[in-house]
């Protein structure tokens, strides 16, 4: 989580810093924000539900034999594809906050009130940047649990080689 969170403060100074660097210049990149993130965001949802079914399944492939022959190392297995598992649903948890914080704070920045405020433009800059940080850590977490996905597939693939 930790490492979440250095990728979306990185990444809000880096947009941030792009919008200040240009004046502002680039904030039709990170206004469209949603569309992409809307679509990135059901995507995930639907590999995460195949990714969780197949680490499921790699679990239901470990052999009981193993569990007698050699207790601990079961253990060990079972509880990656456990931590797995949990992981994969935090995600889709971390992925829809980001998905709502962004579409929040788009509809915050566009409001009335907030152009009227001193240094409008810094505020939205602001919230424009965190839409950024949004979706560069929803790209981020897909990323990794991508690497997750390989690594349940080549356990999968030990697990036959050497289950029985």
């Amino acid at each position: 989580m930790l490492r979440l969170l250095f990728v979306f403060v990185t990444s809000f100074g880096l947009s941030f810093l792009s919008l200040w660097g240009t004046a502002g210049e680039v904030s039709p990149l990170f206004s469209n924000i949603n569309a992409v993130l809307f679509v990135l965001c059901t995507l995930f949802g639907a590999l995460s539900l195949a990714f969780f079914n197949y680490v499921e399944g790699v679990m239901k492939d470990v052999p009981k034999k193993l569990k007698l022959k050699s207790p601990k190392v079961y253990l060990v297995v079972v509880d990656a594809l456990t931590e797995l598992k949990r992981e994969v649903i935090l995600n889709v948890v971390v992925v829809v906050m980001l998905l709502v914080l962004a579409y929040v704070l788009g509809a915050l920045a566009e409001m009335a009130f907030m152009q009227r405020l001193a240094c409008a433009e810094f505020w939205a800059w602001g919230a424009l940047s965190v839409r950024g940080a949004c979706l560069l850590t929803v790209l981020v977490v897909m990323f990794v649990q991508a690497a997750g996905f390989v690594t349940a597939n080549k356990l999968r693939a030990e697990v036959s080689m050497y289950g029985e």
